[in-house]
């Protein structure tokens, strides 16, 4: 056999110095000095929404839950500033229209041709060092059960960290949003059929980003140990050290303030470059606390009198009032040491860089150590400490860095990146789509990009509110859009005022004027059969139900006896060949019925449109109804119809992912019927993966509708529009209804109108700017009368290419070749 030791190297390595030995459980790493490490991804609250009183309070309950931690604890703080340069590529969005793909394509270009866009990313890492081991044979048979006594050191170890950091977790749940860091399984296909288990770990993925800069999976081996062998890396120590052949440059923050407050540092939340920002704390105890501060008082006490004056136990004039307020100070640390309100620990912050390029790195750096300047911190460029500062960063780490002053968790609260910028999540949260489906729209506002989906979960319900003229429409158009990106996507918009014809005729969808002329649409006139369909129970239950309204809008008191007439009239009508509302009246028995529905038949006002044979209404993928000549007729003609197409909408529900838009809502929220189908829609419809829309420019009709209380709790999602009377009595107190704190009305009334959108959710609050171009202007902000018409003489003069010459006309250069390039592309696609 080959002797193998002159092979191998015996120097010293990178691996020899960070701390990581295996995985003993799912989401714990064991380190080489017996600690065990867990890990959090978290989100704060959003920094410029929330309130001073806001923010003190997710500190406070942040320090108490810190200074339930001692000795043998250590927190890690990791705030990453990303690069967001990833918009969703063509092959996952299933637009099935030239249009609306081509507006896509628009902001994808106008998104990867902005730079400096970055986002920020926060995780949590816990450490616990287990104390020695003590041989207690009789404590461990008098006090502990069969199954504790038979349990190994390590066993009881691990058992206690994982109670442990359940506690802390449900703890942060109830302050912050937070994940924790787990073991992924993913079957891999091999071949002859055959698969594998690979096994991915995100602490771990995290901790191989924080050595080296590089965010991607790596797999784990059969046996998860040896973990320091895969997150080496080639380490080159120096003044400016080089990890991977890029250097890396440390920031270290080395003076506090004389004071703290909640996101004393947020500033650095906004920088548009790349970097790690690591605050380590390790606890002490209340009695190591209390004797290490107890050290600090005795040397300050020293200096208060001369040295001579002690020496010679003599009293002079000359007192050193600096040492004296320090005494004062230390000794208010002890008392608070000894309440045990808070703890006590040693606090290391560093900021970490990584570019290829030297020169741009210490500007970088130096521009950092600027920003923490200006906040009132000492600051500096590591040097001669970049090396054990740089592994005082990486999670795990108990021994390099450390600096000696205490702070305690109060202050630490205070340091903490605890707020961030949301920029939203980079998939669609809706557990029904495909997994990874990409989200609703992508913008670019700022350096931190924001990412619109209207779910939280399961539910999209979403309020949009604000006063005219201040972009309402254009973002109704712009999320109908955008919303055809997913597969078999369907839109059933109620329109006033015509502002989505030019979208919905462009992208191939119907745009129904009911009771208007035509004025050149594709289809203007409907008429309808309400009781065609009668085949199911369901059916004749809701024919039923919708003759009974028709009847009592008409004055007459419902009785028993109406009630067995109609529903006898519809089960006879179920199998007659005749199903029109002349129909029914002609076989009805009873007087006041019949006279109640003559308006709807062919001799009344309504008989154009709801005495038909056969019904004219084909729902397709993208439907628009426009209804201000209908709410024109009355409440009673307007009623009749949206209740009919509310029945037909509710039976295309099947599933797929589908958007209901309610333009101008206050006119349904008027009414105590709509009052009640709204009610139903957003308690049942999210089951049919279908969300509600609701836009209105009445805050105070809404406030009056009676279902606010509804609409605030089944609408997670609100989106305000720019008001600048937002802060006046009546319209503020609306807002406060809603749960808007006094920051966030102040930033909806200095928003700026027809480009600033302010959303807020239960999974953050952002103001945003769309970031519109002039192809998506054309079609989704072109609601002026004068667009309208041109856009229906270009209809009428080119058929189905009018949308390439209202481009044209619009001075957007090679129309023609932009839309004919994304209508081939899908079908290409499909083809393949």
């Amino acid at each position: 056999m080959a002797a193998l030791s002159p092979f191998r190297h015996r120097d010293p390595s990178f691996s020899d110095l960070v701390p990581y030995a295996g995985l003993v459980a799912n989401g714990v790493i064991l380190l080489k000095d017996g600690s065990l490490m867990a890990g959090w991804y978290f989100a704060g609250p959003d920094s410029e929404s929330s309130t001073d009183v806001e923010r003190n309070e997710v500190s406070r309950q942040i320090n108490a839950i810190l200074a339930r931690l001692g000795s043998g604890w250590m927190i890690q703080v990791e705030a990453l500033r990303i690069p967001a340069t990833d918009y969703p590529s063509e092959d996952v969005g299933h637009f099935p229209d030239a249009v609306t793909r081509a507006i896509d394509s628009e902001r994808r270009a106008h998104f990867e041709r902005e730079r400096g866009h970055f986002e920020s990313r926060h995780a949590l890492i816990l450490t616990w060092r287990p104390p020695e081991r003590r041989r207690s044979g009789l404590a461990r048979y008098v006090y502990s059960d069969e199954a504790s006594r038979t349990a190994t050191f390590a066993e009881t170890a691990l058992q206690s960290f994982e109670t442990s950091v359940r506690e802390v977790e449900q703890y942060l749940a109830n302050v912050i949003s937070i994940e924790r860091m787990r073991t992924r399984e993913i079957h891999q296909r091999e071949g002859e059929g055959r698969s594998r288990i690979a096994r991915f770990d995100d602490l771990f993925q995290f901790i191989r980003y924080c050595v080296t800069a590089e965010n991607h999976p790596v797999r784990l081996p059969e046996v998860p140990m040896y973990l320091d062998w895969l997150v080496t890396a080639e380490y080159q120590h120096g003044l400016t050290p080089m990890v991977e052949g890029r250097f890396v440059g440390i920031v270290a923050i080395d003076g506090l303030p004389a004071e703290s407050w909640p996101g004393i540092l947020n500033s650095l939340d906004r920088m548009p470059l790349t970097y790690r920002w690591s605050s380590r704390f390790m606890f002490l105890d209340a009695l190591e606390a209390r004797d290490r501060l107890e050290r600090t008082r005795k040397k300050w006490q020293q200096k208060v009198r001369p040295f001579f004056d002690q020496l010679f136990q003599t009293q002079s004039r000359s007192v050193d009032q600096d040492a004296m307020a320090m005494v004062a100070e230390t000794e208010d640390a002890i008392a608070e040491a000894a309440s045990q309100l808070v703890a006590y620990g040693y606090y290391t912050p560093v900021i970490v860089l990584h570019d290829s390029d030297a020169e741009r790195l210490r500007e970088n750096c130096e521009s950092i150590r600027r920003i923490v300047q200006a906040e009132g911190f000492g600051a500096r460029v590591e040097t001669l400490n970049a090396t054990e500062a740089f592994l005082g960063s990486l999670p795990g780490n108990w021994y390099a860095n450390i600096r000696e002053p205490l702070i305690n968790t109060r202050n630490l609260s205070d340091l903490l990146p605890l707020n961030s910028v949301w920029s939203g999540s980079p998939v669609a949260p809706c557990p029904f789509y495909p997994p990874g489906s990409p989200p609703l729209c992508q913008v670019a506002s700022g350096s931190t990009p924001f990412r619109l989906n209207l779910h939280v979960d399961d539910v999209g319900h979403t309020l949009i509110f604000g006063p005219t003229g201040s972009g309402k429409s254009t973002l109704l158009a712009l999320i109908a859009a955008q919303f055809r990106r997913y597969d078999d996507a369907q839109i059933f918009a109620f329109d006033k005022g015509r502002s989505l014809m030019p979208l919905t005729l462009a992208a191939g969808g119907d745009h129904y004027q009911i009771g208007g002329d035509s004025d050149g649409e594709l289809r203007a006139s409907l008429s309808f059969c309400p009781l065609g369909e009668l085949s199911t129970d369901g059916d004749k239950a809701w024919a039923t139900d919708w003759l009974e309204m028709l009847v009592a809008l008409q004055g007459v008191t419902i009785t028993p006896d109406h009630r067995n007439a109609i529903a006898r009239q519809v089960d006879l009508m179920a199998n007659a060949p005749g199903r029109s509302l002349s129909d029914f009246v002609s076989g009805v028995q009873m007087r006041e019925i019949k006279e109640a529905l003559h308006a709807y038949t062919v001799d009344g006002p309504m008989g154009h449109l709801m005495d038909a044979e056969q019904d004219g209404l084909t729902l397709q993928s993208l439907q628009t109804f426009e209804i201000e000549e209908l709410m024109n007729m009355g409440t009673r003609h307007l009623v009749a119809v949206l209740t009919y197409l509310f029945r037909r909408i509710e039976k295309r529900l099947t599933g797929a992912p589908s958007l209901i838009l309610l333009d101008e809502a206050w006119l349904m929220l008027g009414h105590p019927l709509f009052r009640d189908k709204i009610r139903e829609w957003l308690k049942v419809l999210r089951k049919a993966n279908c969300a509600v829309v609701l836009a209105t420019q009445s805050i105070s009709d809404a406030d009056r509708s009676g279902i606010i209380d509804v609409l605030k709790e089944s609408c997670p999602t609100k989106i305000c529009l720019p008001n600048g009377s937002a802060r006046e009595p009546g319209t503020r107190e609306f807002y406060e209804k809603l749960g808007f704190n006094e920051r966030q009305i102040e930033i909806i009334a200095s928003a700026i109108p027809k480009q600033d959108y302010y959303i807020s959710s239960t999974d953050g609050r952002r103001l945003f700017d769309m970031a519109l171009g002039p192809v998506a202007l054309a079609f989704v902000g072109a609601s002026g009368r004068d667009h309208l018409k041109r856009i229906l003489e270009l209809k009428a003069a080119h058929g189905a290419d009018w949308p390439a010459h209202w481009l044209e006309a619009r001075g957007i250069a090679h129309a023609h070749q932009l839309l004919e390039a994304k209508l081939i592309e899908p079908n290409a696609q499909r083809a393949r």
